[in-house]
């Protein structure tokens, strides 16, 4: 059967499943579709949110054309993964915190010390990791000095 799904900030796509299609499964094909990274989903039915290791046939009322809604979750700072990854080490919550904040700090010290240079070659290399390639209009923006001045 077929499924829309229709996000709240615009966009939607179409998705096969079956009844034995989980949910997770259909964020996964999400993610692809509309590239919303799993974790950042919500997916919802007559407003109520569906559960990830539940079967499309958990949910009577899911037939063929029917429209889920996507919410996009706010992904969480660099402050609140800092936090969680601490904690696994077995501090406190407070303690986590306050290393947190240190490793934020220490990271935005060595951040500022870069060059332009070095954030266009990070920038750049964060890029490919990403399968993405600066557009071709960028580099026809660029001039080199001399030309700038009619050197």
């Amino acid at each position: 059967m077929n499924i829309t799904i229709k996000q709240l900030q615009g966009g939607e796509c179409s998705i096969e499943v079956t009844p034995t299609t989980k949910i997770l499964d259909i964020k996964h094909q999400i993610a692809i579709k509309l590239r919303i990274p799993v974790e950042e989903q919500k997916l919802l039915l007559l407003g109520r949110a569906l559960t990830d290791d539940h079967y499309v046939e958990s949910y009577p009322s899911i037939k063929n054309g029917t429209k889920l809604n996507l919410v996009v979750k706010k992904p969480d700072g660099l402050l609140e993964v800092a936090t969680r990854y601490f904690k696994k080490t077995g501090i406190s919550e407070t303690e986590a915190r306050v290393k947190a904040n240190a490793f934020i700090k220490v990271l935005e010290e060595n951040f500022n010390k870069l060059s332009w240079d070095d954030i266009e070659r990070l920038s750049l290399d964060c890029m490919q990791d990403e399968g993405l390639q600066p557009s071709d209009k960028e580099n026809e923006n660029e001039t080199d000095c001399d030309d700038a001045f009619g050197l």
